[in-house]
């Protein structure tokens, strides 16, 4: 009876004292999966969107439209999620991928052709969160930082019937180092381990030169031999939604 009965107050112990001593002192570690919306400015890439839709107007059933807002998904990983004194502190990694795809068609005589233009940022990125509780469901993430390391492609196509499709894919020449910072709240669903989180910042970026693997660069129109100096200007405005998903250390 005594070997029971100290097994049962050595349960207690640790249950009562899990947060203070061992399970859940080092913080919170987990995982977040959300989907967002990304504005850019991208002049290089709307001027030969312009000059597509002007060479083409005799034939255009549907004209491309302008570029400068995509979505995607993200997911990745928190490091350290720990409470300070009321604050947070917390270390993520993550993995983006936005797109934003515009389609014409061209009639010839009984034919039609689709012309597809699409636009994919791929970034991998590392941040620091810094919040506040509010209340004990609901946390305001008063500063989110990252530094991200991105690629962009620039991808043309083209359908006929009755042929393959025709397929240019131009990457950038070099991947982009940018920015982020953004502010956002957290509503816990389940305690700490899992929240549904939206934020809204902004992003910097820009990619200069675009090229196929066998070197051949994006050109300022499909008429002309003149590299696109800046197919993507800036980054913009960023709001997104996302599931985090923390466990205890």
């Amino acid at each position: 009876m005594k070997k029971y009965f100290f097994i049962v107050l050595l349960v207690i112990s640790v249950n009562l004292h899990a947060q203070d001593f061992g399970f859940g002192c080092l913080g919170l570690v987990g995982g977040f999966v959300g989907y967002g919306m990304q504005t850019y400015q991208a002049e290089g890439i709307n001027q030969r969107v312009d000059f597509f839709n002007s060479f083409h107007k005799d034939s255009l059933a549907s004209p491309l439209k302008n570029f400068g807002q995509a979505a995607g998904y993200r997911f990745g990983l928190n490091f350290f999620d720990q409470r300070f004194s009321g604050f947070n502190l917390s270390f993520k990694g993550f993995y983006q991928k936005l797109s934003q795809q515009n389609k014409a068609i061209i009639k010839s005589g009984t034919i039609e052709i689709a012309r597809t233009f699409e636009v994919q940022i791929t970034s991998f990125g590392i941040g620091v969160d810094f919040g506040t509780h509010i209340t004990e469901m609901l946390n305001w993430k008063i500063l989110k930082t990252a530094i991200t390391y991105s690629q962009a492609d620039f991808i043309e196509s083209e359908d006929r019937p009755g042929v393959l499709t025709k397929k240019d894919d131009y990457k950038s020449s070099k991947a982009n180092i940018g920015y982020s910072i953004s502010t956002g709240f957290v509503v816990n669903l389940i305690g700490n381990y899992i929240s549904l989180e939206a934020s809204a910042g902004y992003n910097l970026f820009k990619f200069t030169q675009l090229k196929k693997e066998d070197g051949t660069l994006l050109t300022v129109n499909e008429q002309s031999d003149q590299p696109m100096p800046l197919a993507i200007d800036n980054g913009g405005l960023a709001g997104r939604i996302q599931i985090n998903f923390n466990f205890p250390l």
